[in-house]
């Protein structure tokens, strides 16, 4: 028994520590990718698929990582009461405990290593599916072996597993596997003689009742799929046996990687009824016992920390994300700064909105890490396009609405609605002034259990949108929308470099807001052409203000690039933005003349002169736009 009380708190002590230490931020984003609601279609959608039941309860267990310390909370206490009614179920002796916890560690490291495919996997309820299933199979495996006294009761017990296809899917399907796996260790445990039965004749062909009891869980495996399939149109024949297990699936690849620990979890509980008793345990065997649990212990903590996906810029997309989407603007920028290497895109635009919030987008834009790199997965090739991460939420903050709207519909169709593809749909409603829609939205999202105060919260507006002017959340996206229009062209599934293009080619003077937004676009694209009748008009709308450094920047650098286009010997540049464009350019001389290659020369500098525009310019080259 103190085999059996370590080892759980020992599995207890790693899901904790790998899924709220390390995984936090991926907890919360798993919440806001799913979705649950009260409303009775929501479960009869669950249930056109075998094992919706599961998926309804995951869905539901899923909105508790809006707190991760809750929801992982639950879902370990589900892990450890899963070992325990598997070591009740097989009559397995707490000595071998560590066995029993090598399906609970393969759900673990289901949950820490799917990366990017948070934002692509399909199942309803995935970060809960896994677990609440594999609780049912122990549960039921417990039904079955406290009533499994006669054949009679064998068979009715495992006729009964067998009615639960519907809710549990493949996880029924497994359950009746392991029974018939008990039935074949019970067979060849107990001595060959005739069992008493009240139900039969009393001499009746042991062997006989044996094979039956072995072989009827195998034959349900093959009939009730088959028989079920007829009242599924939602699924193909072929799938029928293995609805459930997760498929990890888009539109240009399989990946099976991520499959590993379900195969594992679901092969493991076939030992478990070989497992040496009590009994055995005698002399040597006892260290071995020992050994196997330290070994297997190791091992598992080996595994699960070699799968944990620690990409940095990934945690750090996630956290800039709920940022921006509360924001919290400050946090974004923190967490821009704290990078250790190169940006995701993603992540540079999110910056630039919060620069944008703050009114710091001339004074602070280059002064952060914008080369961009694409997103790095960590065990397939899996592609990640902008559109399906972040970019419903980065055209929101840059007014373009509609653009927000059609991505939030296409993901939904693709993979399933979310709250937070909700509260996008919500939001841009209620600023379109298209209530019934804004209305449609809260609604669902009041039955949740924790965007309900959110949703109330905006649902006076659908009544009297003119209070949607005390929500001064929406204040910088109805200023951009409002001076912008909504027309909806295409973007060719490429956020950032539709956004680049649309607002450096576009011009407004109605708006310091919009007009500031086109001039920084216009030096992003480093186009000479474009960025002086921006800078200009930028200095006729701010007259009497402090030119930003970055615009000043700029333009001393495009002035000395193409004096015969402008004049700038009369312009007051600051002399630090002087000073620091003979210093970068006698530096990057010198560097070059010794031989250097250009990129080798923009990191000798990038400490000292990273955080201009001079910088940015020449240096920020190979940008990976997805």
């Amino acid at each position: 028994m103190l085999i059996a009380l370590a080892v759980t708190v020992a599995i207890a002590v790693l899901g904790g520590y790998y899924l709220v230490g390390c995984n936090s931020d991926v907890l919360f984003m798993a919440q806001s990718k799913s979705y649950f609601t009260t409303n009775p279609v929501f479960l009869r959608e669950c249930m056109q698929l075998p094992g919706g039941f599961i998926s309804w309860v995951a869905s539901y267990l899923v909105q508790y990582f809006y707190h991760p310390a809750w929801g992982a909370g639950i879902m370990i206490a589900i892990w450890v009461a899963s070992m325990w009614l598997s070591k009740l179920a097989f009559k397995v002796k707490g000595a071998w405990m560590a066995v029993l916890a090598i399906p609970v560690v393969c759900l673990l490291v289901s949950m820490i290593d799917m990366g990017y495919w948070i934002y692509y996997i399909k199942q309803t309820g995935y970060w809960f599916y896994g677990t609440v299933g594999y609780f049912f199979v122990m549960a039921m495996m417990v039904l079955h072996s406290s009533l499994k006294r006669k054949k009679i009761d064998r068979i009715i017990t495992t006729t009964l597993v067998a009615l639960t296809y519907s809710f549990a899917g493949w996880y029924t399907l497994l359950t009746l596997a392991y029974i018939a796996v008990m039935a074949i260790a019970d067979n060849l445990q107990k001595p060959a003689q005739p069992e008493e039965n009240l139900y039969e004749e009393p001499k009746r062909n042991p062997l006989l009742g044996k094979m039956v009891i072995v072989l009827f869980p195998l034959v349900l495996i093959g009939v009730v799929p088959l028989f079920s399939y007829q009242f599924y149109s939602a699924i193909r024949l072929e799938d029928a046996w293995t609805t459930g297990f997760p498929n990890f699936i888009n539109d240009k690849m399989v990946s099976y990687t991520p499959e590993i620990p379900f195969m594992v979890l679901a092969a493991i509980p076939l030992i478990f009824p070989f497992l040496p008793k009590e009994k055995d345990l005698k002399g040597k065997m006892v260290w071995v016992v020992y050994l196997v649990t330290i070994a297997l212990m190791v091992a598992s903590y080996i595994w699960v920390d070699k799968n944990n996906f620690q990409n940095y810029n990934y945690h750090a997309e996630l956290r800039m994300y709920r940022a921006t989407e509360e924001q919290e603007w400050d946090k974004v920028l923190d967490e821009m700064g704290n990078i250790p290497g190169n940006a995701s895109r993603q992540m540079v635009l999110m910056k630039n909105i919060a620069l944008m919030n703050k009114g710091e987008m001339g004074t602070r834009m280059f002064k952060y890490n914008n080369m961009g790199e694409p997103p790095t997965n960590g065990f397939d090739t899996l592609a990640v396009h902008m559109v399906q991460t972040a970019a419903p939420l980065i055209y929101y903050y840059h007014g373009k609405t509609n653009f927000t709207v059609r991505w939030c519909i296409e993901n939904s169709v693709e993979f399933g609605y979310n709250f937070d593809n909700l509260k996008m749909l919500a939001r841009c409603a209620l600023i379109g002034g298209e209530m019934d829609a804004a209305k449609k939205y809260l609604d669902i999202l009041s039955t949740s259990t924790f965007y309900k105060d959110w949703a109330q919260d905006l649902m006076p507006i659908t009544e009297k949108p003119e209070l949607i002017k005390k929500h001064h959340e929406f204040d910088t996206v109805r200023e951009l929308r409002d001076h912008m229009g909504t027309v909806l062209d295409g973007d060719n599934g490429l956020c950032e470099m539709y956004l680049l293009n649309y607002f450096s080619n576009t011009m407004n003077k109605d708006d310091k807001l919009l007009q500031e937004l086109t001039l920084n676009y216009a030096m992003v694209q480093k186009d000479i052409q474009l960025f002086w009748p921006r800078f200009f008009l930028y200095a006729q709308l701010h007259q009497g203000e402090e030119m930003p450094t970055h615009y000043q920047e700029a333009a001393y650098l495009y002035g000395n690039l193409e004096p015969q286009n402008v004049n700038i010997s009369n312009m007051p540049f600051d002399a630090k933005v002087k000073e620091r464009y003979q210093g970068f350019q006698q530096l990057s001389q010198s560097l070059l003349q010794t031989g250097m290659q250009p990129k080798e020369v923009g990191e000798a500098m990038k400490s000292t002169y990273g955080d201009t525009f001079y910088w940015f310019y020449f240096f920020c080259r190979d940008v990976h736009s997805y």
